[in-house]
């Protein structure tokens, strides 16, 4: 896998694909442009992670922690890339990946898609369209949790400019943004609740708005 990658803050997704080769993966940038690579999508992310020495395996267990999701986490790779997981295809044959990745801060809209098996559109920079089989309740509930594994991860506690978080969304809609900081607040009480209940007086603190 010799290819060279996009910065990772220039990334929009990372998803499987079949053709002629067999199982490979397609990286899509920011720009709409793609690059396709003969290995799995475990390998490109790996690679990444190298690339930023980040330890995947204490990332994983970081965020599984903070989200307290089991599998299918977020990970906040690099400042402008944090890889959110979504289900894009059902494979030919037991073993292939049927996850995909999107970079959180790429997203632009999320919308219904009327083609079976398609149940949502992840609308990308670049006008790259996204189809996943999840319901767009299960993609907006992933964005939030990827938005709370960004604000509690190491790997990205570094100053951002005034206003960075909402440039990075120009077309993403008011109404999905307000659903993903709810589900947040949502998922906070719960854990606070859980904790309290475990730990009396133990409470955590609020994503940032």
């Amino acid at each position: 896998m010799t290819n060279p990658l996009p910065a990772p803050a220039r990334i929009a997704a990372i998803v499987p694909c079949y053709n002629a080769a067999g199982d490979n993966t397609t990286v899509i940038a920011c720009d709409g442009s793609s690059t396709t690579l003969a290995c799995r999508v475990r390998a490109v992310i790996g690679r990444l992670a190298k690339s930023r020495a980040v330890d995947l395996a204490a990332l994983r267990a970081r965020t599984r922690a903070d989200t307290e999701r089991k599998n299918l986490e977020p990970l906040p790779l690099a400042p402008g890339l944090v890889l959110v997981p979504v289900k894009v295809r059902k494979p030919r044959i037991t073993g292939d990946s049927t996850t995909g990745y999107v970079n959180f801060h790429a997203v632009t809209a999320v919308c219904a898609n009327p083609n079976t098996p398609y149940q949502t559109t992840i609308r990308l920079s670049g006008k790259t369209e996204i189809p996943v089989i999840w319901t767009t309740a299960t993609v907006n509930r992933q964005l939030a949790l990827a938005r709370l594994a960004a604000s509690t991860a190491p790997t990205l506690q570094l100053p951002l400019p005034a206003g960075a978080f909402q440039e990075s969304f120009p077309g993403y809609t008011p109404e999905l943004f307000s659903l993903a900081v709810k589900l947040v607040d949502v998922f906070h009480e719960i854990i606070n609740i859980k904790q309290g209940s475990e730990h009396p007086g133990t409470t955590l603190p609020r994503s940032d708005r």
